[in-house]
Order: structure tokens, then sequence, then C-alpha cells
């Protein structure tokens, strides 16, 4: 018995064995199909994460119309943004400031608002350009939801509120927010979402960037920088914008007014650009780069960097200043005469005068605009403002609003009056050739420049043509402008200026006759001296003249009793070895050309403050040797050092002493 009970309880424990082994063996069956089971989980998830595209996302309905309403904000933001930037703060211009004074048109379709004008500024306020984006988004989000097609389609909207919108302007974005009240519900009548309020953010810097222009025009208003920057423009003496000078000659020098209008006007456009405003972000002058040059870029460093303040930053900003010569401006010069601008002569060219000398002295009054764009680097925004630039007689002055009224040649304001031509008129031109002793001939000239002048104003006409319309006459025919006692005049290279008084009147003819010129180069005149001995005995050998004397040369043709058009001609020159060479090479003498003239000869030969002879005389210039002329040769009478009896007796007898004198010559080319 004993032994079978050890027998059962054997068997049990082996049994109790074996169960806690299948037990541990089940446990580990289960945990293995759990670690199967996460293993497989995890692999699948992994694969849909790895998977996963944005684009299939599927957005719910109520997420769909939102998307529908920022797409719009975002549109709707960016074209205010747009139009603020392109036209000063402004999304729709004002009409009262689109007048020529109080705004620049850039386009057809653009205007920038003068920030200041004068000394007048109008700026707008961080508030009133939010309260123009706001009114432009409440007035266009509901017509930009409308015309998706997408949304037309599938929903219908019920507006529960007007659409009021709050932009936030602040330091680095701008914020839309927008409260609009609306059920919005699928074509089966099902309301798929309601939403009342809607935001959508721009990295545009706006405030920024108009806090920086406001800060421009101020320091404008105060430094009158810009205007500095225009009046060193005139002071630089450029050969075509003449300003005060003198030079010894006694030919007048003449410039053309709209010549040098327009040299300034590309000495205005190329050196504004190169204006920066320090602390932005700018690109240094080449001395930054090439130290070589330092001193040579010493003036743009001073004078081309605008200083704001000591501590003013304005990082991932750029400011760039432009004045285009198709911008409308003012311009007057004083003095002119029509469309020239003269020398006045000092000396008379009598034998009491000391030197003969050309002189000018202009003044400029100058109103032009610039506009400044103020970019964000960090998105490429640019907000633009317009100011205008003041100069009255060559001195900044931004008090004054008109420029001078007896001398104003507005450009524009000429340009108004000279489009309204509705007077048809003809002009004529001819060459004229009179010598007073048997040529006298009068032919057809074309290519001829004519302009108009009426008071102040001056319009350029057109040439004329030598078969006009093939009608067998030299000249146009055009409209002029009304005007009772108006001024042609006439140019052409070679040709002696000449005008004539107009009164308009329909098809009336008009005759402008032209005198032919010779150009004579300067370098080819020659002063010969013979010293005078005694009555006598009274010439010397020819030398030239010593280096501390100077000749005034006096040539003119008087034809007012010999010629039937009263024609006169008149030189003056210098000749002096302290005369630049430069200048001499370039300048010339003009004689009367195609025929020979009597000319009456005047020199007076100077040392410092001393008189010491000259010649008095008639000469004839010979056509035939003029024309083909390698040297003109003047011969005069001179005393070294002469007593005060001998200086009476040279200046009163001077005409009579110079009997024994050789006229003037001429060589030849031939010769």
């Amino acid at each position: 018995m004993n032994n079978k009970k050890r027998d059962r309880l054997d068997v049990i424990r082996a049994s109790s064995k074996f169960n806690s082994k299948k037990g541990q063996i089940t446990v580990f069956i289960i945990l293995g199909i759990l670690m199967l089971l996460a293993l497989t989980l995890v692999i699948v998830l992994k694969t849909d994460v790895v998977s996963f595209k944005s684009e299939e996302v599927i957005l719910t309905e109520k997420g769909k119309v939102e998307n529908f309403i920022t797409t719009c904000m975002d549109k709707i933001g960016d074209e205010a943004l747009f139009a603020i930037g392109v036209q000063g703060g402004y999304i729709d211009v004002p009409q009262d400031l689109t007048t020529a004074d109080l705004s620049l048109r850039v386009s057809p379709m653009n205007v920038i608002p003068y920030w200041a004008y004068g000394a007048n500024t109008n700026i707008p306020s961080l508030l009133q350009i939010k309260d123009r984006i706001d009114e432009y988004m409440e007035e266009n989000l509901r017509d930009c939801l409308f015309d998706m097609e997408a949304f037309q389609e599938t929903y219908d909207l019920i507006e529960k509120s007007d659409i009021t919108s709050d932009t936030q302007i602040v330091d680095k974005q701008v914020i839309f927010k927008v409260h609009w009240d609306v059920e919005i519900n699928n074509k089966a009548g099902e309301v798929v979402s309601e939403v009342i309020n809607h935001q959508v953010e721009s990295p545009v810097k706006l405030k920024r960037l108009r806090d920086l222009a406001e800060k421009i025009v101020f320091s404008e208003l105060d430094s009158l920088k810009l205007e500095d920057i225009a009046q060193d423009l005139i002071a630089l003496e450029h050969p075509d914008v003449p300003v005060a000078g003198f030079e010894m000659s006694c030919n007048k020098k003449t410039w053309n007014t709209k010549k040098v209008e327009e040299t300034l006007m590309d000495l205005l456009r190329v050196n504004i650009k190169q204006l920066k405003i320090k602390g932005t972000d700018v690109i240094d002058f080449p001395d930054a780069y090439y130290p070589e040059f330092k001193d040579g870029l010493t003036y743009y460093e001073n004078h081309y960097q605008w200083d704001l303040g000591a501590d003013y930053k304005a990082p991932d900003t750029s400011v760039v200043f432009n004045f285009d010569s198709t911008y409308p401006r003012i311009f007057a010069v004083t003095p002119v005469s029509g469309s020239k601008m003269k020398s006045s002569q000092l000396g008379t060219g009598n034998a009491l005068s000391l030197v003969c000398i050309q002189t000018w002295k202009f003044t400029y009054d100058l109103i032009f605009p610039v506009v400044v764009s103020v970019r964000d680097e960090t998105t490429g925004y640019d907000f633009n403002i317009a100011l205008t630039v003041h100069l009255l007689q060559n001195n900044p002055n931004r008090g004054e609003k008109t420029i001078r009224p007896s001398y104003i040649v507005p450009s524009d304001t000429s340009d108004e009056y000279c489009k309204d031509r509705i007077i048809p008129m003809t002009v004529k031109t001819y060459e004229l050739v009179e010598n007073g002793k048997g040529v006298s001939y009068r032919e057809d000239l074309g290519d001829v420049g004519l302009s108009f002048t009426c008071l102040r104003y001056t319009c350029e006409l057109e040439n004329t043509e030598y078969d006009f319309n093939n009608l067998g006459f030299a000249g146009i025919s055009t409209n002029f402008p009304y005007c009772v006692g108006g001024i042609l005049r006439g140019e052409k290279e070679n040709y002696k200026e000449n005008f004539v008084r107009v009164v308009t009147a329909n098809n009336k003819e008009v005759e402008l006759d032209l005198v032919p010129l010779i150009p004579i180069p300067k370098n080819k005149i020659k002063i010969i001296k013979h010293q005078f001995l005694s009555k006598d005995f009274p010439l010397g050998a020819g030398e030239e003249l010593s280096p501390d004397e100077v000749a005034i040369v006096k040539l003119k043709f008087t034809g007012t009793n010999n010629t039937q058009n009263e024609l006169t001609h008149e030189i003056n020159f210098i000749e002096s070895k302290e005369i630049d060479q430069k200048i001499v090479d370039k300048d010339m003498i003009e004689l009367l050309a195609f025929a020979d003239f009597d000319y009456h000869v005047e020199i007076n030969l100077l040392n410092e403050d001393n008189f010491l002879g000259g010649y008095i005389g008639s000469w004839t210039a010979p056509w035939v040797a003029l024309e083909n002329t390698d040297e003109i040769i003047f011969h005069v009478l001179a005393k070294d050092k002469p007593s005060d009896d001998e200086t009476i007796d040279l200046l009163f007898n001077l005409e009579e002493l110079s009997k024994v004198v050789p006229p003037p010559e001429i060589k030849t080319k031939q010769d």
C-alpha cells in the first residue's frame, strides 16, 4: 500500500513537473506571439509613416471651407500690400493728390504721392495705412470667395454678420484678422461649418519700411541732403553747365539752354543713385576694398552716405534713390536770351581797354522729384515714396514753392504752350551773300534749325528742307502757337544766327536770311610786331609778341550804307602766349564767306597796364585766299617802355602811323 502510494506520489510529482514545464512553454509561446504581433504592428506603422504624403491628407468639410477663406485673405492682403508699397501708403490714391503738385505719375496706372513738397509734408500714419488695408479687405474678401469656382460648385454661404477687418502692422510682419460670421452649407442643405474669426500672416516688414521712409523725409527737411547734392553737381563747372567764369577772348561764349538742362538732368540721374543710407544693407564704395583709391573717393564717402543718426541700424533693409530725366520738373536759368545763354564782354576793344575778357555768371532755379524705394531684403518687398528737391538761385531753398516769375522757363509749361500749335504758317530760308561792292545773291538754304520764342516760352520747330514737299522752296509749312510779338530764330553750322520778329497769322509767309561764315582756327592767327623807331625810319624788323604782351583784335564789316540788307559782322579775339594752348587749339574766329569783304581792323597792343601800340586800318579779305588759308598774319607797330608823351602820341596818331605798317596778309596752303 505504501509502495503504491509512493508510486502515485511520484507520478503526481512527475506530472507536476511536466505540467510546470508545460505552463512555462505556454507562457513563452504567448510572449512570442505578442512580440510577433508587436513587431508586425511596428512595421506596419513605420511603413505608413515613411510613405505618408501631405497631399494625401483629406481635409474635413470644415477644413476645406476655412482654407477657401484664408486663401482669399492671403490674396487680398497681398494685393493691398503691393499697392501700399507702390503708391507710398495708398491703395487708391485720392483724386485731390493726383494733381501735378501733390503726386508724381510714374506710369499711366500708378502715381506716388509726395510725402514732402517744398516745406510741406503729407505722410500717411501707420493707422491710416491699417485703415486702408482693412477697407480693402472688407470690400474684396466676399467677391474673392464667390469668384472661386470650386467653392460655388460645392457650397452655399449664409452671412450672419458683416466682414470686419482688424489688420495688425507689427515690427516684423503684418497680421490680417477678419471677423466674419458665416454659415457654410453643402448642396444638400447640410451645415458644413460655422466660421467667425479668421487669421493669416505676411512676413512683410511694412512698419519698419514705413518708419524708415518717414525718417528719411524729416532728415531731408532738416539737412537738405538732396539739395546739397544738386548744388554740388551744378558747382562742378561741367563744360555744358556753366556757372561763373571768365575767358580771355573777345568772342562771346554761348550755350544752348536746352542742352544745359539735359546735361544737368543726366548728372542728377547718374549721381543721385549713388546715395546710400548708413545703417542699412549698403554696398560700400570701392575704397573699402581698394584702399589705394581711398583719397579719390573721400568725397563720395562724405557726401553720398546719408547719416540718419549715429546709432541708426536697419538690418536686412536697403534704400535706393532714383531720379529719371523723364520726370516732370521746373528748370530756369538767369540770364538767358531766347534759347541761348551768353557771356558778357569786359573791355570795349578800344585803345583804353586793358584786356578783352568774356565773363559769365548764371544762377539756376530747379524743382525736381526723387523716388525713394525702401526694400525689405528678406522678402523683396519695396515701399516707395516721392519728394521734391528745390534750388533757388543755385542755393537749397525748400521754403520757396515757386520760381522767380521774371525768368521762369518751366519745361512742362513751355511744352503745354508749344502743343497748342494751331496757326498754319510757312517759313522760307535763304543763304544771303552781299559784300556791298558787286556781289549780291540769295539762294535757297535747307536744314536750318528753327525755334520760336514768345515771352518766356520757347518752342523748337522742325528743320527746314531744301525742297519742301517738292514745292520748289527751302523751308517748312507748319503750325505755330499764337503770339503777337514772337521771335523766329534760325541756326545752322557755319552761318550767322539770325532772327525776325513775327506776329502769327493764318497762312502767313516768313522769310529768314542766314549769312555764311568760314571758320578759321585760332592757332592759324599770328601777330607780328614792329618796333617804332622814329618818324624818319618808323619800323624795325618783325618779331613775335613777348610772353607778357597781349594783342586785342577787332575786325568789323559794316555794310549798312552799301548793302540792301544792312549786314554787319564783327570778330573780336585776343592773342597772347599766356592763353592756354588747349583753348587756342579749340577756338575759332569766323569771317564772312563766298565773297571779298572789307573789314575795319583795330588792334591794341598792351603790356600789363601799358599801351604799347597797335594798328588801325582797312583790310580786304580775298575769298580765293581765305578759303585756302594756312595762316593769317596781322602786323602792329610797338614802342617798348614808352614815355607818357610817347604813349599819348601813339594813342592819338595810331591810325596815321599805321599807314607804314604792312596790312594783314593771308598765307595759303599753296604758298
